[in-house]
């Protein structure tokens, strides 16, 4: 490999996949492979559109341009985890790359890069310094204290924070970074929706097998739990929502003066009478 070739694949992570991997990522795959350094991500995906997949060619493509670096992937079950770094595994050994580590959560090149796969708990984790990615993978279902205890592993360094996940329920750790307005995520979305990633006859059959609420949680990225109550979310959501107005209020909505009403005196109608 020359080093124009080589600069390129440490520029582009989805020119790396396309022609050394033989796989030919998605538009939102490549937004993600390109993703700077200290980005933070979050994925709305269907199932089987390959937001596993993604992370790992990421992980894959950092262990071999970045010596030295850590990248983790948490999920609900370690086994998942495993299942991720096995990927990672199977596309390092297809481009020729020698593993000085190798077990069922973690691998480490002969560079000094590391993977490692997490437990689904906090009391574990915590103390690792990442300056790879962190990848919150099915985060809908992760809790809140492992996301917490993901995010100050970047503290000192640029690495990327990225939550993938199908949707679950609206009060879960994915959605409300999802849902929320935070201008610094990068917000990518990979649902039926989208278009190109199931055939019609497929969704059909999906549908009626699942019903409307597990179809629309499972493909088309909207939450379980809104047809519990004759009031959904979107209406909660508008009542509840404080709003400002554009410009201050004028004189006319302000509340009516106060205007001080006088009070005889009462001691003022008495007389005094001398006593005789």
């Amino acid at each position: 490999m020359n080093n124009l070739i080589e600069l390129a694949y440490r520029v582009d992570p989805a020119l790396w996949v396309d022609r050394e991997l033989g796989i030919k990522p998605s538009d939102w795959q490549k937004q993600l492979l390109r993703a700077p350094r200290g980005a933070q991500v979050v994925v709305l995906t269907a199932r089987q559109v390959g937001k596993t997949t993604a992370a790992s060619w990421a992980m894959a493509h950092t262990m071999i341009t970045q010596p030295g670096s850590l990248s983790v992937i948490a999920c609900p079950a370690q086994r998942q985890s495993a299942e991720a770094v096995r990927r990672i595994k199977d596309y390092l050994v297809k481009v020729g790359r020698k593993l000085s580590v190798e077990n069922v959560y973690g691998l480490e090149l002969d560079n000094g890069s590391r993977v490692l796969a997490l437990p689904g708990s906090d009391d574990s984790i915590r103390g690792l310094t990442v300056n790879g990615w962190i990848v919150a993978d099915e985060a809908a279902r992760l809790k809140d204290d492992m996301i917490a205890a993901l995010r100050p592993m970047r503290a000192r360094t640029n690495a990327r924070f990225v939550m993938l996940s199908t949707a679950w329920s609206r009060t879960d750790p994915f959605w409300t970074v999802w849902s929320n307005e935070d201008p610094s995520w990068l917000r990518l979305k990979a649902t039926a929706d989208v278009g190109g990633l199931y055939t019609q006859a497929y969704l059909d059959r999906e549908r009626q097998a699942l019903g409307e609420t597990d179809f629309n949680r499972e493909y088309l990225g909207i939450p379980g739990g809104s047809n519990v109550s004759p009031f959904g979310w979107d209406l909660y959501e508008q009542a509840s929502r404080v709003h400002v107005p554009l410009v201050p209020a004028g004189p006319d909505f302000a509340p009516p003066p106060q205007r001080a009403v006088p009070v005889a005196n009462p001691f003022q109608s008495f007389r005094v009478r001398a006593f005789q």
